[in-house]
């Protein structure tokens, strides 16, 4: 399931807002994302309207709807919730929390039960396997960085990545490049189990001089968030393929 930024929500809450919802979705055993990575999946719309009920607090009620991989509605409900204007307004985690809490369990019974299961092949599974090359603790972090985020966008990660159809590999060299930084170039190799090349790509970036030397803390996930949409366009490259191989 694909969730997108929230209609009618404040500045700065709509997406957070969806960001939560498909996590809690992913929770509750279903395959959720805010980004492209699920294709031929359901999607997730909301319409939020708040209601002043008095001087400090206001319900919110969201309209959302679930429709197919063909864009028809399947099914439509409402959640309200009560909070706070200024909770509301700035995005609060407690009110984004409770707002999730309150729509989740329903759509996820709706999915499990009410909806047909959308028809898909298996998606080749994916690995990462090794990374090598990164000053400090980069290769570990890089690694559990971009397993943690191909989770999270709904993509078929194995725990033992010698077992997936994909395997990823990743060098890392930093060099000086100037004016107190540094140049970080990755190259990331996905392979298949037999050691065959899929396909290669590279990424560069400045940084701080000295910013990955001991540890990447949210420089890891920055990086291998920003691969999402490349490894998802290889599955359904590789997709393609099979239904094409499948259907002569």
């Amino acid at each position: 399931m694909v969730v997108i930024p929230v209609f009618g929500a404040p500045p700065g809450v709509a997406g957070p807002l969806a960001d939560i919802m498909a996590a809690a979705l992913r929770r509750a055993n279903i395959p959720a994302t805010t980004g492209s990575a699920i294709k031929n999946g359901y999607l997730l719309e909301g319409e939020a309207n708040f209601s002043q009920t008095d001087a400090k607090q206001g319900e919110i009620s969201i309209a959302w709807t679930v429709s197919d991989d063909q864009g028809k509605t399947v099914d439509r409900l409402e959640t309200r919730h009560v909070a706070d204007t200024e909770s509301w307004q700035s995005g609060s985690r407690l009110v984004l929390n409770g707002l999730a809490e309150n729509a989740v369990p329903r759509i996820a019974a709706l999915l499990q039960s009410s909806l047909p299961a959308i028809a898909q092949a298996a998606r080749p599974t994916i690995g990462v396997i090794a990374i090598e090359g990164a000053p400090g603790d980069g290769n570990e972090a890089l690694k559990n960085a971009f397993e943690a985020v191909l989770r999270n966008a709904g993509l078929p990660v194995v725990a033992d990545g010698k077992l997936a159809a994909i395997q990823v590999f990743g060098k890392v060299n930093v060099a000086p490049n100037g004016n107190g930084q540094e140049k970080l170039e990755i190259e990331w190799t996905l392979r298949k189990p037999d050691g065959g090349e899929i396909g290669s790509m590279k990424q560069t970036n400045t940084i701080e001089a000295g910013k990955t030397k001991v540890r990447w803390g949210s420089l890891a996930y920055n990086i291998t968030f920003a691969m999402i949409d490349s490894i998802a366009d290889v599955l359904n490259t590789m997709e393609r393929a099979d239904d094409i191989r499948l259907n002569r």
